[in-house]
Order: C-alpha cells, then sequence, then structure tokens
C-alpha cells in the first residue's frame, strides 16, 4: 500500500469514526463501512484489515486523527472505533462532563459498555492523583475527557477572577 493511499484510508478511518462516534462491532463490518466511505477506488479488505490490525496505525489514529481504535477484550472480541475530537466550547463540555453513563461499566466519555470486562476501564483522576469515585474510561478515551474537564475549569476560573 502507497503513501498516499494510507493517508487517504486514515481519512476515511476518521470520517466514519468522527460520523458513528463510537463504533462497537465486528472487523469486517467496520472494513466494510470504510470501504463504502471511500468509494470504488477502496482498497481490497484485507489490505485494509493488514492496515487496521498493525499498532504503528492504531497510534497514529489517535495521536494524529483524533480517532481511537482498539479490539476489546469481550468474548466476541468486537473493535472499537471512537472519535476523540470535541468541540472547545465550554457550554457543551459541561453538559458532557455532568452527564454520567448509565453504569460504572461504561465509559464516561464514549458511553461503550464494558460489562464483565472493567479492566478495560481506568478511574478518572483529577489533577491531584484522587480516583473520582463512579467515573471511569479507557485508556484511549481519557485525554479528550480531561481536555474537557481542563477547558472548563479554565473558564471557571477566568470567570472568578472577573
Amino acid at each position: 500500500m502507497t503513501t498516499e493511499q494510507q493517508l487517504v484510508l486514515l481519512s476515511h478511518i476518521q470520517y466514519v469514526a468522527r460520523f458513528y462516534l463510537a463504533y462497537r462491532g465486528t472487523l469486517d463490518k467496520l472494513i466494510e463501512l470504510i470501504r463504502y466511505s471511500i468509494g470504488e477506488t477502496a482498497p481490497e479488505a484485507d489490505q485494509i484489515r493488514n492496515f487496521l490490525l498493525k499498532e504503528s496505525t492504531q497510534r497514529t489514529l489517535e495521536l494524529e486523527y483524533e480517532t481511537a481504535l482498539w479490539c476489546s477484550s469481550d468474548r466476541n472480541k468486537s473493535w472499537r472505533l471512537i472519535s476523540l475530537a470535541f468541540k472547545p466550547d465550554v457550554e457543551v463540555a459541561k453538559r458532557r462532563l455532568n452527564k454520567r453513563p448509565p453504569s460504572s461499566d461504561c465509559c464516561a466519555y464514549c458511553w461503550q459498555d464494558e460489562k464483565g470486562f472493567t479492566t478495560q476501564l481506568i478511574p478518572e483522576k483529577d489533577v491531584y492523583g484522587n480516583v473520582i469515585a463512579g467515573l471511569y474510561l479507557h485508556r484511549q478515551c481519557a485525554r479528550p475527557w480531561n481536555l474537557m474537564r481542563a477547558l472548563v475549569e479554565r473558564e471557571e476560573s477566568r470567570g472568578r477572577m472577573l
């Protein structure tokens, strides 16, 4: 696969993640969605599969494309594709931070359920390293969650200064 094809593939993976926000399903279905997004010029499914399975691809998606991709440890080995992008709007961030997931088995950011596999989730911690009770996040979702929290805290401290 050429570098150009890889860049096209990465951008379409990001597009699919932003379209669905939090995808959970089979790798075959995910590949189908990506190929549909690309259109007639899409690489073969096996090429996309090999590309998605690479750890370097997953790291690139997370660091440069605001997209998390991983295979969960549930019995179905479902795949997760999560958009890590958020609007830098303080009011939207406040609403998202105040809205709690339906159970402690869910990630507070993407709301993906991890029933029975809570080792996938890490507890949220404040700036001092203290665990915040009842909130758990995927390792990949912790960064955007903390960015939203910092955005809200910065705005609140700015309001107190005025």
